[in-house]
């Protein structure tokens, strides 16, 4: 992925305020403050810069952004109750343009950039099935924990975003080495006590809520952050096991759209050990209600690679099951099978004791 950094950095420097709207400056205080960071800011001559125009940086942003704008009016409501300043918000924006799919070279992942053992500490599943960095509630949460945790440590919420960053341990040692934590002695571009992607991120951030909050000055009939707010989306509990080409059906859904809501799920199909949660449009949980029928959910599954002279229809027999079960859990659009080709095999039900000696050549889940 190419972090959206680049893009957000075009706020402070590709811009001249010849070319943009007034900004009210009393409305910048209050994003600011929100973070922990007074009125000196502003007058920074470093930093009078986040006051460009964000036209057209915002366009582009508007044209990158995907499905998981519905999800914004939830975050928000989950930041305000942990009493964390929904202007963290612009974090996540600069972590990820709020995209679930986001992932970096450092294996960072979802909307929140969060990295595997730090996912894994907070709580999160991060396996070969499920990874729930990519479930936008779930690592909501998670990063609320997080930036809770990280809040103790630095006091400050402007702190708590370069902490994100670059590390709360770091970020405690540039304090210490400039001998203070006033956010204009830790930005000098001079002195350099934080790397400049740190200094560049945090401007970012600040630059983004001053510019969203003069709404005026963007020209923008429809506010980015209160898109998706009439389409809400429904928390189902589903079996384990169960194909995710059944709940889209039952929510009258293609598994296209199903899954451009659940992009935690690595497969077509919900591991077989536990319930899951899936989302689905609220507007559909009625009919799903009405028409969803579970089917025999998997009780595990197995991998086989394709032999020579192999077909859906031998290899459906062999494991006893049947060669739509095998399309829809490999996502196959037609029959056609490459020799050494990876399949995914369902097991309905307690494998039997030939069955078990058929999967003894293949891979067990």
């Amino acid at each position: 992925m190419v972090r959206p950094l680049k893009l957000l950095v075009m706020l402070s420097v590709g811009y001249t305020l010849a070319h943009a709207q007034p900004i009210n400056t009393a409305l910048n205080l209050k994003p600011l403050n929100s973070f922990g960071v007074n009125a000196e800011f502003l007058a920074s001559v470093d930093n009078s810069q986040t006051l460009q125009n964000v036209q057209d940086a915002w366009d582009h942003f508007v044209q990158r952004y995907d499905r998981s704008g519905i999800f914004i009016p939830t975050i928000k409501s989950m930041l305000a109750q942990a009493d964390i300043p929904v202007e963290f918000l612009f974090l996540a924006m600069a972590e990820s343009n709020f995209s679930t799919s986001a992932y970096s070279v450092k294996k960072a992942v979802g909307i929140w950039q969060l990295m595997p053992d730090t996912a894994r500490m907070l709580g999160l599943q991060v396996d070969r099935y499920v990874d729930e960095r990519r479930d936008p509630i779930k690592s909501t949460q998670a990063a609320i924990t997080y930036l809770h945790m990280l809040y103790k440590q630095t006091k400050q919420w402007y702190l708590v975003a370069m902490a994100y960053n670059y590390g709360p341990r770091r970020v405690l040692e540039a304090i210490q080495e400039a001998g203070s934590d006033d956010i204009n002695v830790l930005l000098d571009d001079t002195k350099r006590f934080l790397p400049k992607e740190t200094r560049g991120y945090i401007r970012s951030i600040l630059s983004l809520a001053i510019a969203f909050n003069n709404l005026d000055a963007l020209q923008h009939k429809e506010y980015l952050l209160n898109r998706g707010a009439r389409t809400s989306l429904a928390s189902l509990k589903i079996q384990g096991g169960t194909l995710l080409s059944s709940i889209a059906k039952g929510a009258r859904l293609s598994l296209s759209e199903l899954k451009s809501y659940n992009h935690q799920f690595h497969y077509n199909f919900l591991p077989p050990d536990k319930a899951y949660t899936v989302y689905i449009p609220y507007e559909n949980l009625a009919h799903f209600k009405q028409h969803y029928k579970p089917g025999n959910p998997l009780h595990a599954f197995v991998t086989h690679k394709v032999k020579p002279r192999e077909t859906l229809y031998s290899i459906a027999r062999k494991f006893h099951t049947s060669v739509a079960m095998l399309k829809a859990m490999n996502n196959l659009k037609s029959s056609f099978l490459s020799t050494r080709q990876t399949l995914l095999i369902p097991i309905l039900k307690q494998p039997s004791k030939s069955l078990k000696k058929v999967a003894q050549n293949d891979m067990a889940f």
